[in-house]
């Protein structure tokens, strides 16, 4: 048979390659990850997730902020846009009446008016408690790097402070954060919330951040994510008219911190803002109101540091290439996409608790590395596969030639050799199947695992089971025998060893190693061979042998003898000795026929009751009894079941004669013989006992030890052939059951056949 070409190390090869391969694809990744980590490449997606995250977080605003509006109705009822500044002046001095706890003023005042900035000014200068807003504008005139626009001197002296009033406008055009400080130059500026939420706390904001490296350009400094609590409207409200006409509860405001800002339609500052929906823009002092509120509650969201964020990224992206280089395709699908939704879960979890963590560069990471190595490995199993089934179609038993440049393209070309590398193992799969199940004797392949992996019909019924395939060799064969794998060689020069199985089969046991085409070993292919007949045919022929030439030569020489010697031969002794002698010839020979014929005849397969069958026996053997005054008792005591045995009932019976004709010929004048049969168990199995008493002389414990061998009389002045016994034992374990004697000198001798029960009825 030809040997195929070794590409075991071609196999060593591809599978080095592959662990190259998964390295560089996990270093690519992750290189992507921490870049799009660091530089923030994924903000604006990322920026969708914060704001699904915000509107899950949404819930109800801190009562102790007020927004005072300049609303549609306020502009209706006190005219067009500017006012006059008397009109601020009167709504501050409502304000303090109301005994706010402090105003922010969301207007800018940075132009001087042709009246009443007097007005306003010593409304501001009692109230005491009003915060102005100031302009910071990154481009200054005459090409300045920035301008602070700060309200006319009257408003900036009367006020209790000032604060910038800048947003941060994302690169979609929504409002999540806003700069506490503004920095530019030797100068810096407070957000106006930031001095609202002063008053109540004067830690909030800590203090004005150093400028470490003065500069020219205009920095923001302790950016603040917003706690966005809704969308527009949340906020409790009062109209700017309403609270001018005194038809604001004077309660609804005290103690409060109160924001004055435009929310009219078409006036003031307008942005998108996390919760917003579609179509909708937030007023600019609600946007300062959620700022004050953030501050208040001390639960603004915390982004994590881009370092930390990079490293919390690539622990899913490492847990997914483990995955990919331990786990199944589907399975690894699977763990990408557990992954993925791990990584949205715990972004969500932490924004609940406040903080934000940006999951797109570890997802973007799963996405990329799953389809990548996927396809490294697919070009890698594919270009394996190709010198696979070529070198099997070159070196195959019929070989074939392989065209390198045939028809179609590398796939067809490929998926044509495959198809042929396959037809060919299919047909040799066939052979093997086919020589295996052909082969006389029960054959088992065994693999390097200790594992059956084929088996054919013989070995099925040998250890009667269909589901030999995947069981351990070592408990086939002790169940059959008792013997380990571990005594079993598999050099082709072992010797095979003989079992016997609990059936009574005699089997030889060899095994032959199973080799791979580079010679290493693979397993053993085990061969159990049936000798029982064989077996059986050697133990006829030596008994045979010694009837003929001991047993039965015996009473033939006498008989010779007498008619040779000087006898008298119309002495009646003269006669009776010869028939005596002819007789004994007869009886050996009817006894070892029917010991041949129980050890090998086609046994009956019926259902009967065993009582019925020691009844049987015993009345036949009632004559004899009588004769010799001998009394045979015979009794079941069942339990009220029926002692149901399979099997042949004539050979069962004529066992049974045998045990009691046996017991009459060795028991004393007027004794009795007693017969029972009794439900009884044996290795845990339900069997029928039947015993046979007698109370003769009994036998040494020698003569038990060969009482049920042929030829063997136990004690050699017994009368018999001595295979009467043995024909018993046959008949007893060919049924699956077990027969003993015990026995005393003096004592008698028992008899006990144990067979096993019949559910059947």
């Amino acid at each position: 048979m030809r040997r195929l070409p070794s590409v075991g190390s071609a196999g060593r090869g591809f599978v080095g390659r592959a662990l190259i391969e998964w390295a560089l694809v996990g270093a690519l990744t992750s290189a992507l990850v921490v870049w799009l980590s660091l530089a923030a490449a994924t903000a604006r997606p990322d920026n969708m997730i914060y704001d699904a995250w915000m509107r899950m977080r949404a819930g109800p605003t801190s009562e102790q902020i007020v927004i005072v509006a300049i609303d549609n109705r306020s502009l209706e009822a006190l005219g067009r846009w500017p006012w006059p500044r008397q009109v601020h002046a009167d709504l501050i001095d409502r304000l303090a009446q109301a005994q706010a706890s402090a105003v922010g003023y969301d207007v800018l005042f940075v132009e001087p008016s042709d009246q009443g900035d007097a007005d306003l000014a010593r409304a501001i200068g009692a109230a005491g408690n009003v915060y102005l807003p100031m302009l910071v504008d990154p481009v200054g005139e005459n090409g300045a790097p920035w301008q602070a626009t700060e309200p006319i001197p009257e408003l900036r002296d009367a006020a209790a402070g000032l604060g910038h009033v800048n947003l941060v406008v994302d690169d979609d055009g929504v409002v999540r954060r806003m700069p506490l400080y503004l920095s530019a130059g030797q100068s810096s500026w407070p957000h106006l919330a930031a001095q609202l939420a002063r008053t109540v706390n004067p830690r909030i904001g800590g203090d004005v951040p150093p400028r470490t490296q003065p500069s020219d350009l205009l920095t923001g400094k302790g950016a603040v994510l917003v706690n966005y609590r809704g969308p527009p409207g949340q906020f409790r409200t009062a109209s700017f008219v309403d609270l001018l006409r005194g038809e604001t509860p004077a309660a609804f405001l005290t103690g409060k911190l109160v924001l004055v800002g435009m929310t009219a339609d078409g006036q003031g500052d307008r942005y998108a803002t996390p919760t917003t929906g579609e179509g909708q823009l937030t007023p600019g002092v609600e946007i300062q109101a959620s700022l004050v509120d953030t501050l208040l509650r001390h639960d603004a969201i915390t982004p994590t540091a881009p370092l930390w964020g990079a490293l919390l990224s690539l622990i899913p992206l490492w847990l997914l290439m483990g995955a990919l280089l331990l786990l199944r395709p589907l399975w690894s699908l699977i763990a990408g996409a557990g992954l993925a939704l791990m990584v949205l879960a715990i972004s969500a979890a932490a924004f609940w608790f406040g903080v934000w963590f940006p999951p797109l560069a570890a997802m973007t990471g799963l996405a990329l590395a799953y389809p990548l190595w996927s396809w490294r490995r697919l070009a890698a199993a594919s270009a394996y596969m190709q010198i696979e089934v070529e070198a099997f179609a070159r070196s195959g038993p019929a070989p074939r030639v392989v065209n390198a440049l045939a028809g179609g393209d590398v796939v067809a070309r490929q998926v044509e050799t495959l198809r042929t590398a396959v037809s060919d193992l299919r047909d040799l799969e066939r052979f093997i199947s086919d020589a295996l199940h052909s082969l006389p004797d029960a054959t088992l392949v065994v693999g390097e695992a200790g594992a059956v992996v084929m088996a054919n019909a013989q070995a099925q019924a040998l250890f009667g089971r269909d589901d030999l395939v995947g069981a351990p060799l070592t408990i086939l064969l002790k169940a059959i025998g008792g013997l380990g794998s571990e005594g079993l060689g598999a050099e082709e020069s072992a010797e095979p060893l003989e079992i016997a199985t609990p059936a009574g089969r005699r089997v030889f046991v060899s095994a032959a190693p199973l080799v791979d085409a580079n010679g290493a070993a693979q397993g053993r292919i085990v061969r159990l061979a049936d000798m029982t007949e064989f077996r059986l045919a050697e133990r006829q022929r030596e008994q045979a042998l010694q009837l003929l030439s001991h047993d039965m030569r015996a009473p033939q020489v006498s008989i010779l003898t007498l008619l040779d010697g000087p006898h008298d031969r119309t002495d009646p002794a003269f006669e009776r000795r010869i028939a005596d002698n002819a007789r004994l010839t007869l009886t050996l020979a009817e006894g070892y026929v029917q010991l041949a014929r129980a050890e090998s005849q086609v046994l009956g397969d019926a259902v009967f009751d065993l009582s019925q069958a020691l009844l049987d026996a015993a009345d036949t053997l009632w004559p004899q009894a009588s004769q010799k005054g001998v009394r045979i008792e015979a009794e079941a005591d069942d339990d009220g079941l029926e002692p149901l045995v399979r099997g042949d009932q004539g050979l069962i019976t004529r066992v049974l004669m045998n045990l009691i004709d046996n017991a009459i010929k060795f028991s004393p004048v007027d004794s009795i013989v007693e017969c029972a049969v009794t439900a009884g168990e044996r290795a845990g199995t339900p069997v029928w006992v039947c015993t046979v008493r007698d109370h003769g002389e009994g036998m040494a414990t020698d003569a038990q030890t060969r009482l049920f061998e042929p030829f063997s009389k136990g004690e050699t002045d017994r009368p018999g052939a001595g295979l009467g016994l043995a024909f018993a034992r046959a008949v007893v374990e060919r049924h699956g059951g077990d027969i003993g004697c015990e026995s005393a000198p003096g004592a008698g001798a028992v008899f006990t056949l144990r067979l096993p029960q019949s559910l059947e009825t």
